[in-house]
C-alpha cells in the first residue's frame, strides 16, 4: 500500500480522514512477485476463476480501506490465500485444489472491509456532527457580540425586551443544534447502516463503498443536519414569536421583568420558563424534522378572519 504517514499531524490525519491509498493499487499478481501470465497463477485462475476474481477485487479494494493496517492486513491475508492456492495446484496431480481455504479468506476479507467502511461512515458522522456542535456555540458568541456593537453603529441600541428576545432565540437556536445530534445518533446506532447497498445497486455484494468517499460524505451530513436544525429552531421561533403560529404559546413575562429595580422571584422564574421553553421549542425542531415542518407550513397557512363584533 502507499507510504505511511508520519508524524502526530499525519496520525490524526489518518484518523479523521483515513489512510492515503496508492495512486494505483498494485494486482495480486505484483503483491507476489509474479507475472500476470506466470504459469502457476495461470492455472490457478483456470481452475478457480470465480474465486481468483473476486479475491483480486477485495485485494483492491482493500488497498483503499480507511484504517491502513485493515487494508495491510487483508492484503497479506489474501496474498498468503493465492499463494497457498498456487501451491496446492501445482502439486494436485488430479482433481481441483481447496477451494474452501479462498473462499473463507475471500469471506473474512469481506467482513473486515465491511467494518472498515463501517467505521470510517460512523467516524465521519461523529466528525461533521462535534464540528456542528463546536461551531454552535462561536456562532452563538458572535451573535451576541453583533446584537452589542453593531446597534451603536447606526445610533441606535437594544433594550432590555430585544435582549430578552434575543436570548431566547439564541436558546431555541442552540436547542435545535442538540435535537439534530441527538435525532442522528438513536436513528443511526447501527453503524453498518451507513453502506447498505441501495436496492438496485450493481456494485458487488462483497466490496463496501470508497470508505474515504463515504466518510467524506458523512462528514458533510452531520454538519447538515446541525444546520438544518439550527434552521428549523428558527423558524419556528419567529412564527411562535411573531404570532403567525398560535399552536404553541410562549410564556408571558411579568410586569417589572425590564424595570429599574432587581429582578424579582416572580422574573427570575419566568425567565428559567423561557429558557426552558424556547429551548424545548428548538430542540424537538431539530429532533424531529417532519413536527417542526409540519408546523411551518400549519403557521404559513392564512389564518381565519376574527367573527364580526
Amino acid at each position: 500500500m502507499g507510504e505511511r504517514r508520519t508524524g502526530r499531524t499525519g496520525v490524526i490525519r489518518a484518523w479523521l480522514f483515513g489512510a492515503a491509498g496508492p495512486a494505483a493499487p498494485r494486482t495480486t499478481a505484483e503483491a507476489l512477485g509474479l507475472a500476470e501470465d506466470a504459469p502457476g497463477l495461470q492455472r490457478l485462475r483456470d481452475t478457480e476463476p470465480e474465486q481468483l476474481a473476486r479475491i483480486e477485487r477485495l485485494h483492491t479494494a482493500a488497498q483503499g480501506a480507511f484504517e491502513q493496517r485493515t487494508g495491510d492486513s487483508v492484503c497479506r491475508a489474501l496474498e498468503a490465500a493465492v499463494r497457498a492456492g498456487i501451491r496446492e495446484t501445482a502439486a494436485a496431480s488430479a482433481g481441483r485444489p481447496a477451494t474452501d481455504r479462498l473462499r473463507a479468506e475471500g469471506d473474512a476479507a469481506a467482513q473486515r472491509l465491511a467494518a472498515d467502511a463501517a467505521l470510517a461512515g460512523g467516524r465521519g458522522l461523529n466528525t461533521g456532527l462535534a464540528f456542528g456542535i463546536l461551531v454552535s456555540p462561536v456562532v452563538l458568541v458572535l451573535t451576541l457580540l453583533a446584537g452589542k456593537f453593531v446597534p451603536p453603529l447606526f445610533r441606535s441600541g437594544i433594550g432590555c425586551p430585544e435582549e430578552l428576545v434575543l436570548m431566547d432565540s439564541l436558546v431555541c437556536f442552540a436547542g435545535g443544534a442538540m435535537g439534530a445530534v441527538f435525532s442522528v445518533i438513536i436513528r443511526l446506532r447501527d453503524a453498518y447502516q451507513l453502506i447498505r447497498p441501495a436496492p438496485g445497486s450493481a456494485a458487488p455484494a462483497d466490496i463496501p463503498a470508497d470508505p474515504v468517499q463515504l466518510a467524506r460524505m458523512m462528514r458533510q451530513e452531520g454538519w447538515y443536519r446541525v444546520v438544518v436544525g439550527w434552521f428549523l429552531a428558527t423558524s419556528l421561533f419567529l412564527l411562535i414569536n411573531g404570532g403567525i403560529l398560535t399552536l404553541l404559546t410562549p410564556p408571558a413575562a411579568p410586569d417589572g421583568m425590564c424595570g429599574p429595580g432587581p429582578l424579582s422571584t416572580a422574573g427570575h422564574q419566568a425567565l428559567i420558563k423561557a429558557w426552558f421553553f424556547w429551548g424545548g421549542v428548538g430542540f424537538l425542531a431539530g429532533l424531529n424534522e417532519r413536527w417542526a415542518y409540519g408546523l411551518v407550513r400549519r403557521g404559513g397557512e392564512p389564518r381565519p378572519a376574527d367573527p364580526p363584533a
